[in-house]
């Protein structure tokens, strides 16, 4: 399994099909260096996709149960567009070596405005991949099912459509092929729906969203926590996370 040439593969395909979206060159980057690791981020912004972010993250660290060293290696693709029809692409792809090796992570959606239709379309591909690889589509969906909620929501901001990528090693074919082709249909959505016009609600419900996610990852989320223990700059995860304009 060669994940620097999956990761790079990704990351390229990311950029290139969002500066071309937003019609531009300009690609802002940023690297941080911190005492367990380092983290990469590229962000493309433009009147189509408000904001379309890569990060790549490296982690020497312990595991907090077990004492043993763990190294992670995560990939980390998240879309804003400015066009509450399009869903914000969640994408968190995650090689861990300790003793053992596993993938973790996910792919999903916040759907917004995104029609029904789109969504259940989606959601069969996604299932006909996995099965093609051999594995059971519905525990892997349950698993990413109100991933992004706090307890006093009524709902999640996720779709629950995609998939958990809590898999075994031999199974890089399935994490890779699913990574690329959840880049893949995200893109084909943007190229169907980012013209459609949208309603007023529609837009504020975008906006309830955004704010929702960067609720979230700062009250909730243990990832986002701990790398912020580790040394990373607040400022640095929000350029990799956060809405670029949010509305109260």
């Amino acid at each position: 399994m060669d994940m620097e040439h999956f990761y790079s593969h990704l990351t390229e395909t990311a950029l290139a099909a969002f500066t071309r979206f937003n019609q531009t060159t300009e690609i802002e980057t940023e690297h941080a260096s911190f005492s367990a690791g380092s983290i990469a981020i590229s962000v493309v912004r433009g009147r189509l996709l408000e904001k379309a972010a890569t990060a790549r993250i490296k982690l020497r660290t312990k595991n907090p149960e077990t004492g043993e060293d763990t190294h992670f290696d995560v990939l980390q693709i998240k879309v804003y567009p400015a066009n509450p029809t399009v869903p914000i692409l969640l994408v968190n792809i995650e090689h861990r070596v300790a003793g053992d090796e596993r993938f973790g992570g996910f792919l999903d959606l916040a759907p917004v405005a995104m029609n029904r239709h789109d969504l259940g379309s989606l959601q069969k591909k996604m299932k006909r991949l996995t099965e093609d690889y051999g594995a059971d589509y519905e525990p892997l969906r349950k698993r990413v099912v109100a991933m992004y909620k706090r307890d006093h929501w009524k709902n999640a901001l996720n779709a629950a459509i995609g998939i958990r990528l809590e898999l075994l090693p031999e199974q890089f074919d399935l994490v890779q092929e699913a990574g690329n082709k959840w880049l893949e249909w995200y893109c084909v959505l943007i190229e169907k729906t980012a013209s459609k016009p949208f309603t007023r609600d529609e837009e504020v419900l975008m906006y309830h969203v955004r704010s929702g996610i960067l609720e979230f990852y700062m009250l909730e989320d243990q990832s986002f926590q701990i790398i912020q223990k580790l040394g990373v700059p607040l400022e640095t995860m929000a350029l990799a996370h956060f809405a670029p304009t949010i509305h109260y």
